[in-house]
């Protein structure tokens, strides 16, 4: 079940970059296409927010979620995810400033499509890159390894030191050298 969302997360995401690249030259994809990646990123995310609140056991802090739901893909997805983010952000930024010091001339419908192409597919491409990199960590651990356990079958969180049942101390995880807090 896990490689087919993974595929989809990936076309998500390259749509959505073709997209973003095309609308800087002003090129339109039309409305299917544009309604098609704005859609299609809530059936990809409803396995996604399901999958990364069985990883983090729903006591992970904010801060630490981001570390446990990209701990198991490469390095270089969890930058990209990142990035996109970032990218996303400063997108909007950007558009917002420009728009607000030089609106568009008076026209019916409001700004032109490939504007609104430009300032959706910047946040598509970073929905998308988030998709992929948690589902990429889903099926590197394997669905019966998403939730951290003690050596008596707790569950734990994935920045515990310490079993909050039974108090064992909790085995150094792989991506650091004692916890997710480094």
């Amino acid at each position: 079940m896990l490689f087919p969302l993974i595929v989809y997360a990936t076309c998500g995401l390259a749509l959505s970059l073709v997209a973003h690249i095309l609308s800087m030259f002003g090129v339109e994809l039309g409305m299917p296409v544009f309604v098609a990646l704005h859609v299609g990123i809530f059936p990809l995310w409803i396995p996604v927010v399901l999958l990364s609140m069985r990883m983090t056991g729903g006591g992970t802090n904010r801060k630490d979620f981001w570390k446990v739901a990209l701990s198991g893909c490469p390095a270089w997805m969890k930058y990209m995810t990142y990035g996109f983010f970032i990218y996303a952000a400063v997108n909007f930024a950007i558009f917002f400033v420009l728009v607000s010091l030089h609106p568009p001339p008076k026209q019916v419908g409001g700004a032109p499509p490939s504007v609104v192409l430009h300032g959706f597919s910047g946040h598509w491409m970073a929905f998308y890159s988030a998709g992929l990199a948690i589902l990429v960590t889903a099926y590197r651990r394997g669905l019966s390894n998403l939730q951290r356990r003690c050596p008596f079958g707790h569950n734990v969180g994935w920045s515990d030191r310490f079993c909050p049942a039974c108090g064992s101390s909790l085995p150094a995880l792989p991506d650091s050298p004692r916890s997710l807090r480094s």
